[in-house]
């Protein structure tokens, strides 16, 4: 009688836990969404604001959720990264975050901006650029990012969902950096933002 207890008290968590995350997408979605549509983060002009409500973006699918071992990385060099214009980044590596995705074994670099050490609000904001098989499809043609903060736990959940588009995506007034070929996703990640906005968008 225990053990049935015991697991249906699991099942009930696990069950709670995979809303919750699609409750946190969800969210994310609007308060991203709603970034672009009142002009907060000036990447959309007044013209293109016009009936915007909404990014486009992928179903939510929970299998893009999981959980990564991350493997901190001491004193390695800083990296140039080449940017969608002539601009070079410079990005130091913060680590590797190592997990299985759709049945497949995945490493992602994990950066670390030098030029935000000092700055008080994104002093802990951790960067990881990549690219996968939709890009240039379904969804941007340069790549697509997710943010972490440090310090990182051994155990990393990615959430895949909550992906999102540089600047340069809507406007070549913006230089982002370009994902390094390390960090390429042998597969479809269909998850996250989609590549463009549509005038009604839907979430």
């Amino acid at each position: 009688m225990k053990k049935i207890l015991l697991f249906s008290f699991l099942l009930n968590l696990c069950y709670a836990t995979a809303q919750d995350r699609k409750a946190e997408s969800m969210t994310y979605r609007q308060e991203l969404s709603a970034e672009y549509a009142s002009g907060e983060n000036n990447v959309l002009t007044a013209a293109e604001r016009q009936g915007f409500r909404y990014l486009n973006f992928y179903p939510y699918d929970p299998d893009f959720v999981v959980e990564a071992r991350f493997e901190k990385l001491e004193g390695g060099e800083l990296m140039k990264l080449k940017t969608s214009t002539s601009r070079i980044a410079t990005y130091s590596p913060y680590g590797y975050l190592h997990f299985t995705l759709k049945g497949k074994k995945c490493r992602l670099l994990v950066l670390e901006s030098p030029s935000l050490k000092d700055d008080p609000e994104y002093y802990n904001y951790l960067s990881v650029f990549f690219t996968d098989d939709t890009n240039g499809k379904g969804s941007y043609k340069v790549g697509r990012y997710m943010e972490l903060r440090s310090p990182l736990d051994e155990k990393v959940v990615l959430n895949f969902n909550n992906t999102y588009n540089p600047y340069c995506a809507y406007s070549s007034r913006f230089s982002c950096p370009i994902p390094p070929a390390e960090n390429h996703l042998p597969l479809k990640v269909e998850a996250g933002v989609k590549k463009g906005f549509t005038g009604k968008g839907r979430l």
